[in-house]
Formats: structure tokens, C-alpha cells, sequence
């Protein structure tokens, strides 16, 4: 089979499967990750955005920094620059990601079973046997969590130059000439799969796995020198990517035991851990090679392993997992192909499943190390349908019956699980109702019915929410969420006691809660209690210089209590920025309670074309009517009743939040506004 057919194939048969995830929405980690982590988002192309977004770790509060996954992050930038939040570029980029895998997977290989092939067996046994493995991965449904959830971007993008070093390596592996060419390229990918996502570096020992499994070896002095030698320069230099590059620390001399610690905001132990994922990855492996999509899930209730015989199946899956392990070591040269995928499985979870104290669970772990295991199967089918002399007819069709029986159903189930993708209701529904006990399930599925405006429904998921909490992969974490969440919900309904009870109970657990402390902000601000709204904002903007909205919210408190200029002194740093739309309507308003009309025409002009709104068409409307500028007044007045309806309008005039109106100005308003739905209302009834 000719390479670009085979290439056509993968890619019709790809976007045949995923054709259905194009406008999925956002989902879980998407919106600190990418919709709402200003960092990424590029609005020019400069050497300092683009450098900035590859430093955008959503958790940093600060325009600096280490560098975060800064490949994946970089085309999250680049994503937003052309299409800003729609998802259809996002989903395009991680679907051309999934279809360049597969297709570097085939060419993989083909490579391997031509190395293994002594007998230098018919290349269309070869090629089918290739064609087909890559298939079956492409299509398997557990696949979907690293392609159609936007983030994971990451871990494709991980696996996509992990597969490039692989197929990069063993080009110079095999090459008469321009070896050094071909392996320099498989360094490049290895660094790039780094600095994608860090169980990347697994890949080392994979090449090891590699030499091992594929190749005789008689070895030299010279090349126990050459290894020695490249591993001095290719571990250090790994190591200090990983340490100063990303900023993470694999471990530490001082203290080798660090990653126990962490363990102590988790709802398991570390031998718990240890106990617990032999029984997961065999799971994974199971929807692996049973691809039934409704056997997917983003949320898993996992009972824990308490010990070797609680429950009673965490004996015999660590003595499965050990007996495939010790197997494939003892049977690795004599059959590689079967071996090989195995030993490989298992070595690139070693970083997500092991001692590190990371979720139990998420699909999404085996896009990369799951490469190889259609190997044998493909190679099987393709022996029966492709081998000289040739097999009996029968047993050719029931193998091409089978492969295809597989695909389809491969398929089927990959398209049906893409719809659970589709918007947070069917992601979340679907996950509540295979993981009842979920509190993050229960949460983000009140999130969905709170924005549909069913509160009664939205309080009930959240208190479900906070009572499950406590079976949260991290309890603190998951009942701070639940009470910021209910504190919130009472907030939107304007009942600011309600609301300071949760937010005080969620900082109270988290002195460092940022949510929390911010919400508790607006409800001291709503019930004009501005010193202590003043003093936790000072302390956020204190803890973070460079977050824009805190140095906004300790302006905004000042202002309320009338100190307008030393709201005017904390406010200037960040006004100069000119950048956010918040930011120059307050120091507009602060400037015209001072009576700089120039200054403050200035600053809401900014903040009207950042983000045109009523309200600060509004607010340019009484800075125009108190400098006197009569023109721009009745044409913004006109645009106002042009574009809003007039009960908004009233609305606006009563709430007045900055209270800069007096009831001169108001009445003057409201006589201009009935004039002219007078006006509007005597010309559409005339004939």
C-alpha cells in the first residue's frame, strides 16, 4: 500500500469519526487553561506576547515567569490571536495533532516490522499490518479525553513528538548514511515533547526498550562509550529543561521523599496509591480493547485498595500486571512485537500512575503510551489476509470480517462519545450519572442549571457538591469549591448574609483562596462595609502586584468611601495600560468626581471602545452633559435609545453604582429618553 494512500485513509477515516466535535464547548480545564488565562491570549504578534503566552501557567497571577508547556501554550496563543474563543479552531488543531500521530504511527511501524522482518516478507503484509494498528489506535474511543477536550492538547501534542522521536531514531538507526542528521532530529522532538508535557520523559528509556527489543547487539568499548557519553549530555540537559526551563522539580537531594508530602491535601495515602492503580490500568486496558463508549467517563467512582486483599481484586491485578511485565522482559527477543507494546504500556505510565500524587484517573493518560498496543493485533490480521502462499479463503474473510467489525464499532463508539462532549450539561450528566458520588460532577452541573437561571437546581447540585466533597480527589480543595460556589448563588440573589456565612467558612478553610477572598470583596462593597473590603483587596494586590482586577478592586473600595485620590494613586500604575475596559471606567468616574472632565472624558472614551456597553455609554453621557458638549451628548443619547430598550435604560439611571448622578441630572435623562420614544412612537404609528 502506497504511503499517501494510506495517509488519505487515516485522515478520511479520522475526521469521519470526530466530525461531530468541531463546536463542542469549553469544558473543566479549558477556561483557566486557555478562555480565561490572559497571558495566552495574543492580540499581536510580537516576540513579548508570544512570549509571555509560553509562560502562561494558569495559576501565575504575573506576566513572568517559567516557561509552562510552552509549545501546546504557544498554539493556544496562536488559536486565540486568529479566532479568539471559538472553538473551532481549537478543535481543527487538536484533530490535524491526532491525524499527524497516527500517521507518524504508521510510519513508525512500518519501520519496526520491517527491522524485525528477517525474512524480508512481502511489504504489503507490511504496510497492511501497519495500516491497521494505527487505525485501531486512531479510532479507539478512550482516545477521545487527549482530542476533543481542548487542553489536552497537551498530552497529544506530547505524543505527537513522541512518536517523531521514535520514528526519527530509528531512521538513523537504520540509515547507511546521515545518521547524525536523523538523530539530531530525534533530539529536537524529544525536547519539544517535553516541553509539551513532562511524562515525555519516558522516552528515553523507550529508545532503551527499543535497542533491546529490535536490535542484536554485540557491544563495543567504542560505543559503551558513545551511550555513556550521550547520556551525560542528554540527562543533565533534560534535567535542567525540566528544573529551569518549566520550572518543576523532578526531586530534590535535600529531601528525596518531597512528593510524599503532597499527599497531605489528597483523600488517599501513597500506599493507598500503589495499591489502587494496578486495578486502573487495567481498566484502561480493558476500554482499550473494548471499546464501548458508554464504559468512558470523565469522572470514576474508584473504591480504593486499603490492602493487598481489600478489595479483593488488588491481589490478583498486581500479580496480572507483574506476570505481563516479567513475561514480556523474559519473552522480549523472542517475540518483540507482542512484548515490545507491552513493556512500552506500562514503562510511559510509569510518571502519571505510579508513586506521584496525581489523580487517581483520566483516560487521557494512555493516548501516548498506548501507541503500540494494536501492533500485534494488526500484524496478526494482516499475516492471515496478506501471507505467501496464501491462507484459506475462509480464514481471510473471517480476519478482513473482524478488522472491520472493529473499526466500525471502534468508530461508532468514538462518534457517540464525541456528542457527550458537546456542552457542559451533556459532559456533566453523563459523568453524574456514572459517578453518583462525584463532587466536581455536582458542581460543574449546578454551574450549568445556575446559568440557565434554574437557581433552585443549581443550589441543589452544589450542596450535593459539598456533601461529596469529602470523596473529592482533594477534599479542601473540592468543598472550597462547593462553598464559593453556594456563597455566589446567595450573592446573585442579594442575599449578602448568606453569602459572607460561605465565603467566610470557605477562607476559614483557605486563608489563600483567591475566589473566595474576591467574592467576599463585592459583598462588603455591596454593603458598603469598605474598609474591610478595602483591606482584603490590599492584600491580594500585595500578594500579587501584576493581577490587574485587585489593584481595581482596592480602587473601587476607596472610591466608595470617598477617597478619590488615594483611589486615584492605587488605580494609576494600571490605568497606564489602557487595557481593561474596568479600569478606565473607574478612573474616568474617580476623575470626574474630581471635576477633570477632560481627564475623565478621556478614560471613558477608552473604556467605551474596549467594551461598548450601556453602562458606559451612560457614563460618557454624563461626562459630556457636565463638561456642556451638547453635539456629542444628543448623539450618544440617540445611539443609547437606538440600541437599548428603554426599561434597560431606566434600570441603569435608578441603580446609578458609582452614584454620580444627581436628580437634576436624572430627571434630564429621563425627560430626553420619553421624549424620544415619543418621538419614536409618533413616527412608527403614522401612516
Amino acid at each position: 500500500m502506497k504511503k499517501i494512500n494510506a495517509t488519505l485513509f487515516i485522515t478520511a477515516l479520522v475526521l469521519l469519526v470526530y466530525s461531530n466535535t468541531f463546536q463542542s464547548s469549553w469544558q473543566f480545564d479549558d477556561e483557566p487553561n486557555i478562555l480565561f488565562n490572559s497571558n495566552l491570549h495574543i492580540s499581536e504578534l510580537t516576540f513579548e506576547q508570544i512570549n509571555r503566552s509560553m509562560r502562561a501557567h494558569p495559576s501565575s497571577l504575573s506576566e513572568g515567569g517559567k516557561l509552562y508547556r510552552p509549545l501546546p501554550c504557544l498554539t493556544f496563543g496562536l488559536n486565540w490571536y486568529l479566532g479568539q474563543d471559538s472553538v473551532f479552531g481549537y478543535h481543527a488543531v487538536n484533530l490535524v495533532i491526532h491525524i499527524l500521530t497516527a500517521w507518524f504511527l504508521f510510519l513508525t511501524l512500518r519501520l519496526l516490522l520491517r527491522i524485525h522482518d528477517q525474512k524480508k516478507e512481502n511489504s504489503g503484509l507490511i504496510d497492511t499490518a501497519a495500516l491497521l494498528a494505527a487505525l485501531f489506535w486512531a479510532l479507539a474511543p478512550i482516545q477521545t479525553q487527549a482530542v476533543t477536550y481542548i487542553v489536552q492538547r497537551m498530552a497529544s501534542m506530547a505524543a505527537m513528538f513522541g512518536i517523531a522521536v521514535i520514528y526519527a531514531y530509528l531512521r538513523g538507526r537504520t540509515a547507511a548514511k546521515g545518521k547524525i542528521g536523523w538523530f539530531a532530529l530525534s533530539l529536537m522532538a524529544f525536547f519539544a515533547a517535553l516541553g509539551s508535557k513532562e511524562n515525555a520523559i519516558m522516552l528515553l528509556p523507550s529508545l532503551v526498550l527499543i535497542e533491546a527489543a529490535f536490535f542484536k547487539h554485540s557491544i563495543t568499548k567504542r560505543q559503551i562509550v558513545r551511550l555513556v557519553l550521550a547520556l551525560v549530555f542528554i540527562l543533565p540537559a533534560a534535567f535542567f529543561f525540566v528544573h529551569y526551563g518549566l520550572g518543576l522539580t523532578p526531586f530534590s537531594l535535600s529531601n528525596p521523599l518531597r512528593f510524599l508530602d503532597d499527599y497531605s491535601n489528597r483523600s488517599f495515602t501513597f500506599s493507598q496509591r500503589i495499591l489502587t492503580q494496578p486495578r486502573i490500568l487495567l481498566m484502561y486496558l480493558s476500554q482499550i480493547f473494548f471499546p464501548v463508549a458508554d464504559r468512558l467517563s470523565f469522572e470514576h467512582e474508584i473504591i480504593l485498595s486499603t490492602s493487598l486483599f481489600s478489595p479483593w481484586t488488588t491481589l490478583p491485578s498486581i500479580a496480572a500486571i507483574l506476570g505481563l511485565i516479567g513475561g514480556a522482559i523474559f519473552f522480549l527477543k523472542k517475540y518483540p512485537l507482542v512484548c515490545f507494546p507491552v513493556l512500552f504500556y506500562f514503562l510511559n505510565h510509569a510518571v502519571e500512575s505510579t508513586i506521584l500524587q496525581l489523580e487517581l484517573v483520566f483516560e487521557h493518560r494512555n493516548y501516548l503510551p498506548s501507541l503500540f498496543l494494536f501492533l500485534p493485533v494488526g500484524a496478526a490480521v494482516a499475516r492471515i489476509l496478506c501471507s505467501n502462499p496464501p491462507q484459506p479463503d475462509f480464514r481471510q474473510t473471517a480476519a478482513a470480517v473482524c478488522a472491520a467489525f472493529f473499526l466500525i464499532i471502534s468508530g461508532h463508539a468514538t462518534y457517540t462519545r464525541n456528542m457527550v462532549w458537546a456542552t457542559s450539561e451533556t459532559l456533566w450528566t453523563d459523568a453524574i450519572r456514572k459517578a453518583p458520588n462525584s463532587a466536581r460532577a455536582a458542581a460543574h452541573l449546578g454551574q450549568w442549571y445556575d446559568k440557565q437561571g434554574q437557581k433552585e437546581k443549581a443550589y441543589q447540585y452544589f450542596q450535593l457538591s459539598l456533601a461529596n466533597a469529602k470523596h473529592a480527589p482533594s477534599p479542601k480543595y473540592a468543598t472550597t469549591i462547593a462553598l464559593n460556589l453556594i456563597g455566589s448563588l446567595h450573592y446573585s440573589r442579594q442575599e449578602n448574609e448568606n453569602a459572607l456565612v460561605y465565603f467566610n467558612k470557605c477562607i476559614n478553610i483557605d486563608q489563600d483562596n483567591i475566589d473566595c477572598t474576591v467574592n467576599r470583596i463585592l459583598v462588603y462593597l455591596h454593603k458598603n462595609q469598605n474598609n474591610l473590603a478595602f483591606a482584603d483587596a490590599k492584600n491580594l494586590s500585595g500578594k500579587y502586584p501584576y493581577f490587574v482586577k485587585y489593584r481595581y478592586l482596592s480602587a473601587l473600595s476607596l472610591y466608595q468611601a470617598k477617597d478619590f485620590d488615594e483611589a486615584l494613586n492605587t488605580i494609576a500604575n494600571v490605568a497606564k495600560q489602557l487595557d481593561d475596559h474596568q479600569v478606565m471606567q473607574l478612573t474616568g468616574v474617580i476623575f470626574l468626581k474630581k471635576q477633570d472632565y477632560q481627564s475623565s472624558l478621556f478614560f471613558l472614551r477608552k473604556a467605551e471602545e474596549i467594551f461598548p456597553s450601556l453602562e458606559n455609554k451612560i457614563n460618557l453621557a454624563i461626562i459630556s452633559y457636565l463638561a456642556g458638549y451638547q453635539v456629542p451628548l444628543d448623539k450618544i443619547i440617540h445611539a443609547i435609545f437606538a440600541g437599548y430598550k428603554k426599561e434597560n435604560i431606566d434600570l441603569f439611571l435608578k441603580e446609578d453604582r458609582y452614584n454620580i448622578l444627581t436628580e437634576d441630572m436624572r430627571q434630564y435623562f429621563y425627560d430626553k429618553f420619553e421624549k424620544l420614544a415619543y418621538h419614536h412612537e409618533q413616527q412608527t404609528s403614522s401612516p
